[in-house]
C-alpha cells in the first residue's frame, strides 16, 4: 500500500492558496489576508509553524471568508473547473485503489476533486461550515494520529510528499520519496532502514 500528499504532490501548488486567491472575486476582504497566508505558507514549508498556531490562523481566515456556508459547494465546484489541470499525471498513475491519500487540506475542497484521484482513501482535514472553523486539522502529527484510527498497524510500503512536516509517517514508512515540482526525485529512507529517524531540517545552513 502507497500514501500520498496531496500539495505539491499529486497538485502542482499548494491547492488551499489557490483556492484562496480564486476566492477574492466574491470576496474582497481575502486581499487582506494575503500577506498572513504568505508568510505562513513560507514557515510552513520550513518547518516553522506548529499545529496550535496553524489552527489559530485558519479558524480566523474561515470566521472572515465563510459567511454563506451554501456559497462554498459552488466555489469549490468553479474553482476545480479552472484548477483541475494542476493534478499531476505521473503521480496519479501511481495511485491504486487500495491507496491513501492524506492531506492537511480541507475535506470541502478536496471532495471536490475527489472523482479524479483513483481511490476512495483519502483523509483530509475537517471543516465545521456552520461554526465557520476547523473542526480537525489534519496536520503533522494528527495525519499519523488519524491513519493510526483508521488503518491501525497497517504499513505504509512507500510514502510520497514534499514536506519534512510529515516525519512521522515517514518513520513508519518501508520506503519515503521526496516529491519536488511533482517528480519523486530522492528516495530519503531506502527499503529495510529500520533505524530510520527523519531529522529536521537546519535553518540558515547551506547543505
Amino acid at each position: 500500500m502507497k500514501v500520498f500528499d496531496f500539495d505539491n504532490t499529486i497538485y502542482r501548488g499548494e491547492s488551499s492558496i489557490d483556492l484562496a486567491v480564486y476566492m477574492i472575486r466574491n470576496k474582497k476582504k481575502i486581499i487582506l489576508y494575503l500577506p498572513m497566508i504568505f508568510t505562513n505558507l513560507v514557515k510552513y514549508k520550513l518547518c516553522m509553524i506548529g499545529r496550535k498556531e496553524m489552527e489559530t490562523i485558519l479558524n480566523d481566515f474561515c470566521q472572515a471568508v465563510m459567511e454563506d456556508k451554501d456559497d462554498i459547494p459552488g466555489i469549490i465546484e468553479r474553482f476545480w473547473q479552472t484548477h483541475a489541470h494542476k493534478l499531476n499525471k505521473g503521480i496519479l498513475k501511481l495511485i491504486g485503489p487500495e491507496d491513501i491519500i492524506i492531506t492537511a487540506g480541507p475535506d470541502i475542497l478536496i471532495n471536490g476533486i475527489r472523482d479524479r484521484l483513483h481511490t476512495e482513501h483519502i483523509i483530509s482535514s475537517e471543516v465545521d461550515l456552520d461554526g465557520r472553523r476547523f473542526a480537525y486539522l489534519n496536520y503533522k502529527e494528527n495525519k499519523l494520529k488519524r491513519y493510526r484510527e483508521l488503518y491501525g498497524d497497517r504499513p505504509i510500503d512507500a510514502f510520497y510528499t514534499d514536506s519534512y512536516n510529515d516525519r512521522a509517517l515517514m518513520e513508519i514508512s518501508e520506503r519515503v520519496y521526496l516529491v519536488k515540482k511533482g517528480i519523486p526525485v530522492k528516495q530519503i529512507k531506502p527499503a529495510g532502514e529500520r533505524n530510520f529517524r527523519v531529522k529536521p531540517r537546519r535553518r540558515g545552513k547551506k547543505t
